[in-house]
């Protein structure tokens, strides 16, 4: 949609629901438009009443700063955003700015911002510092990125999952179309119980590689987590359709269960 003129974007608009109607599968045509740069799409639909808060575990308000569109933060604060979100590591949208040296996000969002306890220093300079110290002692942003899907396999192989998730993540910067990262991050979050991360991810796996049986399997399972049996099911069957020999996935739907999907899920 956000190839589209301004013109006709705006008549687009006006139909019904179709602000917040999905697209790409995992994302809203905010989360979009945000990650396009458009931000005469992003003003335009956030006038139009988009869902503030996206789909899924991706929100605006993160996607705004690490895309460094200060213009559409205001926006999106102006709209009435959350500015106390947690992203997908436990960090507010103000320290996700100073980790991406936005002085000027972190003073925008400072006033808004509820006080984090472990800040001693509460102020602009004070969280900035707060974060690069943090960093400082990150033993991950030392590592080399070619070595970071190993670590990631190490870690969910001792059952630390959130450290995997986070490598996964990181990795996935230098290489963003490699659907296995993101396909290993979605069983982190499926072993967490995060099903709404963990169906975010599987969805982003079947808009990369829709000819992909796992990135079905990865759907099925989390869906099953979440309660909704019926798209589950169809996810296994979209799968078995690509791979009819595939007996992971006709386990699955044969009899399915999360702690069974879980115990028997691998990574890559």
């Amino acid at each position: 949609m956000c190839q589209l003129s301004t013109r006709r974007s705006a008549n687009f608009l006006n139909l019904p629901c179709q602000c917040n109607k999905a697209v790409c599968i995992a994302d809203t045509p905010l989360i979009v438009a945000l990650r396009a740069h458009r931000r005469k799409c992003v003003k335009l639909l956030i006038k139009a009443g988009a869902d503030l808060k996206g789909l899924g575990s991706a929100d605006p308000i993160i996607v705004a700063i690490t895309e460094g569109l200060t213009d559409c933060l205001k926006c999106l604060l102006n709209a009435g955003a959350d500015p106390n979100v947690i992203d997908d590591f436990g960090r507010l949208p103000i320290e996700v700015a100073a980790s991406h040296n936005s002085r000027e996000d972190v003073e925008i969002l400072f006033p808004v911002t509820s006080r984090i306890p472990s800040v001693r220093d509460w102020s602009i300079d004070g969280i900035m510092a707060y974060v690069k110290s943090k960093e400082k002692d990150d033993p991950i942003l030392k590592m080399n990125p070619a070595n970071m899907k190993i670590e990631g396999n190490k870690a969910y192989k001792r059952k630390d999952y959130i450290t995997a998730a986070r490598l996964y993540t990181m990795a996935e910067g230098d290489y963003p179309e490699n659907v296995t990262l993101i396909s290993n991050r979605s069983v982190c979050w499926l072993n967490m119980g995060e099903g709404d991360k963990a169906l975010r991810d599987a969805q982003i796996c079947r808009a990369l590689r829709r000819d992909w049986p796992k990135a079905c399997f990865r759907e099925g399972a989390a869906q099953i987590l979440l309660k909704d049996y019926e798209k589950a099911c169809d996810a296994f069957l979209d799968g078995l359709k690509l791979d009819p020999g595939n007996s992971e996935i006709e386990n699955a739907y044969s009899s399915p269960s999360i702690e069974v999907l879980v115990w028997k899920d691998k990574i890559h």
